[in-house]
C-alpha cells in the first residue's frame, strides 16, 4: 500500500513538473510597468513581444492609450525593439501598432509558433533573445514555452474579455493548482535579472 501511495505521489510530481514546464511563466507581474527593460537589455535581450488585449490595452481597443505608450517608450528607451504580437485580424493589429509607431505580427496563431519564429528569424533574432509579455497561460505563455522564448505573465488590465478568453480562465486556474500554487506564487518574487 505504501508503494502504491509513493508511486501516486511521484506521478503527481511528474504531472506538476510537466505543467510548470509548459504553462508557468518565468515571472509574474501585476503590470508591465513593473518590468525593468533596462536590466533586460543589459542581459542581451533584443526584442520584446507584446500582446495587445488585456496586456497593453483594454480588450478591443483600436489604438494605444497612455498606458501602452508608456510601456512602448520604456522598451524603446532601453534599446529594445517592441513588437505587437496578436491573434487579432490584420487591420486591427496594424491600426493598433501604427498608433504606437511600432511593428507587429498579426494572425500570430498563438500558441502556434511558426509565424512568430519566422518573424524573429527574419529579424535575425534568436528566440532566447526575445521576451514575451502577455496575460494568458494558454496562448502567451504556452506559445513562448514552445518557442523557447522567456516569458513574463502580467495580470490582465480588465476583467472584460471575449467569451473565447473567459472560457480558458477556469482551465488556467486548474493548471495553476495542478502545477503547484507555491511554485506559482514564487514566480511573483522573481526579478528581471533572473530571466
Amino acid at each position: 500500500m505504501a508503494n502504491l501511495r509513493q508511486n501516486k505521489i511521484k506521478k503527481n510530481r511528474g504531472i506538476a513538473a510537466w505543467i510548470r514546464a509548459r504553462f508557468f511563466p518565468d515571472r509574474i507581474v501585476s503590470s508591465p510597468k513593473e518590468i525593468d527593460f533596462d536590466a533586460l537589455a543589459m542581459r542581451g535581450f533584443r526584442i520584446v513581444l507584446l500582446d495587445i488585449d488585456n496586456t497593453l490595452a483594454f480588450h478591443g481597443s483600436e489604438t494605444g492609450d497612455d498606458f501602452a505608450k508608456t510601456i512602448v517608450d520604456r522598451v524603446s528607451a532601453a534599446g529594445l525593439c517592441p513588437v505587437i504580437v496578436s491573434n487579432a485580424r490584420l487591420e486591427r493589429a496594424q491600426t493598433y501598432a501604427d498608433s504606437l509607431g511600432i511593428s507587429f505580427i498579426a494572425h500570430a496563431r498563438k500558441p502556434g509558433i511558426e509565424n512568430i519564429c519566422r518573424d524573429l528569424e527574419h529579424r535575425e533574432c534568436p528566440c532566447e533573445k526575445a521576451l514575451m509579455v502577455g496575460d494568458q497561460l494558454i496562448t502567451d505563455v504556452w506559445f513562448a514555452r514552445r518557442a523557447g522564448i522567456p516569458v513574463i505573465l502580467t495580470e490582465r488590465r480588465s476583467p472584460h474579455e471575449l467569451i473565447t478568453v473567459r472560457v480558458k480562465r477556469p482551465l488556467e486556474s486548474l493548471l495553476i493548482i495542478l502545477g503547484g500554487r507555491s511554485h506559482w506564487n514564487d514566480l511573483k518574487g522573481v526579478s528581471d535579472d533572473r530571466l
